[in-house]
C-alpha cells in the first residue's frame, strides 16, 4: 500500500508544483509498479528502504541513488521499493527546474542524474526531517535561495513558461504550431529552447500530457468507459489514443487499469 502526503507552496507556486511525502506500506516485501511519465520534473529523496528501478526493456535493476533527478523520459520504467521506504520529493513544472539549478534538461540521459553530480546536496539533507510539514517548509525556504533571478528574467525562459503553461492548460491538447506563430519565433530556436528547459520536443510533452489526462480522466469518473474517457481527452478515436499510449508503455490502456498503478495513478492528478 502507499500513502501520500503533499504540499502545494506559496511562494513558489509559479515554479514547484508541489512538495511530497510517500511511504510504502509494510504489508509486503516490495512493493514494485511500472511508472508511466507524466511531463514534470522531480528531485527524489530517499531516507531508507532498497529502491531500485530498470527501463521497461531491461532486465536488471539498478539500485537508486538516495537523492537523484527524475527528469524527462519517454518510456515508462519499473521501480521496486522495500517495505516501509519513506522517501520526499520536489516536484517542478516541465520547465522550472534550470531556475533553481542551471543544468540543461537535454544533458540528462535517460531522465536520470544523482543530485550529488549537479549541487552540494548538504543543503537538501538540512531540510530532511521526520516531519513532513516541517519538511515542506524548509524546502521552500531552501529553494528560495537558488532561485537565478537572471534566468527567470531571461527572454527564453519568459518564452517557455508562456509556451508551457499554454500545453498544461491544455493538457496538451494545444497546437504546438499556433504557439510558435503567435510568438513569431523560428522553429529552430522554438525546439532549442525546449531541449534546454524541458529536455522533449513540445509534441513528446503534449502526448505525455494527454495521455495522463486520459488515465486521470478515468480515474475520477470511474462510471465513464474507456471510449468515452478517449474522446474527453482529446482523442480522435481509440486506435489514436492507443497508439500513442504505447509509444510511453509496454501495455494497453485497457491492460493499464487491469493492474495496480497506485504511484502513476496519484500523480496524473496531481
Amino acid at each position: 500500500m502507499i500513502s501520500i502526503q503533499t504540499y502545494a507552496p506559496k511562494r513558489l507556486r509559479h515554479l514547484v508544483k508541489s512538495f511530497w511525502f510517500m511511504e510504502v506500506g509494510h504489508d509486503s516485501g516490495f512493493y514494485e509498479e511500472e511508472i508511466i511519465p507524466d511531463g514534470h520534473v522531480e528531485i527524489i529523496f530517499y531516507l531508507n528502504g532498497d529502491c531500485k528501478s530498470k527501463q521497461y526493456d531491461a532486465n536488471d535493476w539498478l539500485a537508486e541513488p538516495n537523492a537523484f533527478i527524475a527528469a524527462q523520459t519517454l518510456k515508462c520504467h519499473e521501480v521496486k521499493m522495500a517495505a516501509g521506504a519513506r522517501l520526499y520529493g520536489i516536484r517542478f513544472y516541465p520547465h522550472t527546474l534550470y531556475p533553481f539549478l542551471r543544468i540543461p534538461l537535454d544533458h540528462i540521459e535517460n531522465g536520470f542524474l544523482p543530485l550529488g553530480d549537479v549541487i552540494n546536496t548538504a543543503g537538501f539533507w538540512n531540510c530532511i526531517t521526520e516531519v513532513p510539514v516541517q519538511t515542506f517548509s524548509n524546502l521552500e525556504n531552501y529553494l528560495g535561495e537558488l532561485i537565478s533571478r537572471q534566468t527567470l528574467n531571461s527572454p527564453g525562459f519568459q518564452y517557455v513558461n508562456s509556451a508551457v503553461r499554454t500545453i498544461l492548460e491544455s493538457s496538451g491538447t494545444t497546437a504546438v504550431s499556433h504557439i510558435i506563430e503567435n510568438n513569431k519565433i523560428s522553429n529552430k530556436y522554438h525546439g532549442d529552447l525546449f531541449k534546454k528547459y524541458v529536455g522533449i520536443t513540445p509534441k513528446s510533452l503534449c502526448n505525455i500530457l494527454r495521455i495522463n489526462r486520459f488515465i486521470s480522466n478515468k480515474i475520477t469518473f470511474p462510471d465513464l468507459s474507456l471510449t468515452e474517457c478517449t474522446y474527453e481527452s482529446g482523442y480522435f478515436d481509440q486506435s489514436h489514443l492507443i497508439k500513442s499510449f504505447r509509444q510511453f508503455t509496454a501495455i494497453s490502456p485497457r491492460e493499464y487499469f487491469a493492474d495496480k498503478h497506485a504511484i502513476s495513478n496519484i500523480f496524473s492528478l496531481l
